[in-house]
Parts: structure tokens; C-alpha cells; sequence
């Protein structure tokens, strides 16, 4: 979760990275999340189609956008650490696409999604455990319902856990900044769509043969209302082969479709 810019490297002031990676992280927040809640529920009656009744009260707006304000700076503090102290020489980061090639700028985008598809699964299924479930992912789960604000509200500690999956990216891959940042975008727009409250997909798009592995807004909804079952994020993978895709998902994913 590190948006790096070559000028704060590699023992650039704290408060630089600080806050170039706070505002990175909260600018692409807001506007993933404020134009999808704007298009989906700025309207006064409930749209078909909402995956559960009700249209969220300002409570819980107010919750999820303050948990989200904490994540950023949490982001924009990890972002500080990595790059105003030493630690990036460390990593695999580079700053020349040439050093590597075009060819491996655009391959590492999808293998850093992989590796951090993994990384997710693996960190979610552990932050579901009674241990570990109050301290780090009940603040997340407070949205039983979630909107596109649920996108980042976490807890602090989630938050750390958040945050350096990217961390972990650019210590065993070789990754430029840039396919960093795309990344990254691509993974905020699929986040707010996990909590969309709304399916985009098409019918019959669970049982496909590609849909099949592909996490979905109904999916993630129902890991929201049960707080059991789901745990990917970009993909089904894990889920199919751990056995901890919800039994009732297709039937759900059907029934949200029409």
C-alpha cells in the first residue's frame, strides 16, 4: 500500500511521504467511494437491486469515513517509514523501466495482484479467528451493511496488516512505483465494489467458467452479513480450494441477478 515518487527517495524528510502517501490514498478513497455511493445511493428509495434492505443511516457513514481517515494516515505513516529512513534500498523497488523492460512493467501489475490476493486471504481467515477478531476486524464488521465507505474502515491494527501487503510485495518482486500506483488503483475500485451493495456483474456470472473465480460484490456482502465464509478479494481461488466459499453463494448470486 506504498505510493513511492523517486524525488523523496531513498532518505527523503519524514513528513514529505507522510503526506504525499496520505493524500495518494485518500484521494483515490474518496473518489472511488464518493462517486459510487453518489450513483448508487444518492437517491431518497431504495434502487432494486440492493443486495440487503435499507439505505444506510449517517451514523454509520460517519463511522466508516472516520475509521477511513485513520487508515490513511496509518498508510501515509508506513509510506513514511519505507521511504524516509533507509529501508527502500532494502527492497526490490526500482526506478528506471528500462532496468527491467516494458514487458515485466506490465507483467508484475497482475503478479502483484496474485501476491496480494494471497497475502489477503491468508491475513482475513487469521483476523477471523477468536483471537485475533475483536483486536484487529471487528471495527470492519460493524458494517453489517456495507457501503462504499466500508471500503477502508478499519481498525488501526487492520489498517498495519493492510498496509504491508504492498510492503511485502516490494521486498520479493521487483516493482517500479508507477506499477505500484496502478496497482493499487486497481485494487481500491475492486475494494469499494466488494462493499458496493450492489451486483454489476452479469447473470449467470458465479457459474461462468472465468466468473466462477472471481470474487464478487454478493459475495463479499454475504462475508459482511454472516461474518463467515469469503475471504478472498480479487478472486475465488483460495476460497474454492480451502472450502470456505459460502455453500448458499450461487443461490444468492442468482437471486440478486433475477
Amino acid at each position: 500500500m506504498l505510493d513511492i515518487a523517486q524525488p523523496l527517495l531513498p532518505h527523503g524528510p519524514f513528513w514529505g511521504p507522510f503526506f504525499f502517501g496520505a493524500a495518494i490514498f485518500g484521494f483515490r478513497y474518496l473518489a472511488f467511494a464518493g462517486l459510487a455511493f453518489a450513483a448508487w445511493y444518492g437517491r431518497a428509495v431504495v434502487p432494486a437491486g440492493k443486495l440487503q434492505g435499507g439505505m444506510p443511516g449517517l451514523p454509520q457513514l460517519a463511522r466508516e469515513i472516520a475509521w477511513s481517515v485513520a487508515a490513511v494516515l496509518i498508510f501515509g505513516l508506513v509510506n513514511a517509514l519505507i521511504s524516509g529512513y533507509g529501508v527502500t534500498p532494502h527492497t526490490q523497488l526500482y526506478f528506471d523501466v528500462a532496468q527491467r523492460g516494458w514487458g515485466w512493467f506490465w507483467l508484475s501489475i497482475p503478479l502483484m495482484i496474485l501476491v496480494h490476493d494471497a497475502y489477503f486471504y491468508w491475513t482475513h481467515r487469521l483476523m477471523h479467528t477468536r483471537l485475533l477478531f475483536r483486536a484487529f476486524h471487528a471495527v470492519h464488521h460493524l458494517s453489517r451493511s456495507p457501503t462504499p465507505f466500508t471500503a477502508y474502515s478499519f481498525h488501526p491494527l487492520e489498517s498495519l496488516v493492510q498496509a504491508l501487503g504492498v510492503v511485502l510485495i516490494i521486498f520479493v518482486m521487483p516493482s517500479h512505483p508507477l506499477a505500484l500506483i496502478v496497482f493499487q488503483t486497481v485494487s481500491t475500485a475492486i475494494n469499494v465494489y466488494g462493499h458496493l451493495g450492489y451486483e454489476i456483474y452479469p447473470r449467470g456470472f458465479s457459474r461462468h467458467w472465468l466468473g466462477r473465480w472471481i470474487n464478487t460484490s454478493v459475495a463479499h456482502n454475504l462475508h459482511h452479513a454472516t461474518a463467515r465464509h469469503n475471504y478472498g478479494f480479487y478472486f475465488l481461488f483460495w476460497d474454492r480450494l480451502m472450502g470456505t466459499l459460502a455453500p448458499e453463494y450461487d443461490a444468492r448470486y442468482a437471486a440478486a441477478r433475477g
